[in-house]
């Protein structure tokens, strides 16, 4: 299995030249990771970041709200590592769809 990697100009770029299901990831989100429904394969799931400084674009938290989820950690964190928390995601994803293509 390879991996597409397709470059967008800016966020706004993204949004308009994708379909499917937007998760955006931020420790304000009031749902944790875990309880979203990720497991149809045949539809394209995205977790979408911010900066690390900035966040995401207000616009974005307010059109994607439903679905700003949260990896639980303590309050003694301020962030997760961007790779490990990309890893925490894809894996669940992967789980609820039986891991397809893994051995």
């Amino acid at each position: 299995v390879h991996v597409n990697i397709t470059y967008y100009e800016s966020i706004e770029e993204f949004f308009e030249k994708t379909d499917g299901h937007y998760y955006l990831i931020t420790k304000f989100g009031q749902t944790t990771f875990t309880d979203f429904d990720y497991s149809n394969s045949d539809e394209d799931h995205y977790f979408v970041f911010g900066r690390e400084t900035t966040g995401l674009p207000d616009w974005v938290k307010e059109k994607y709200a439903e679905t700003a989820l949260r990896i639980p950690m303590n309050d003694h964190i301020r962030s997760l590592n961007l790779s490990n928390t990309a890893a925490i995601l894809v894996y669940e994803a992967l789980r609820q769809q039986n891991y397809p293509h893994l051995h």
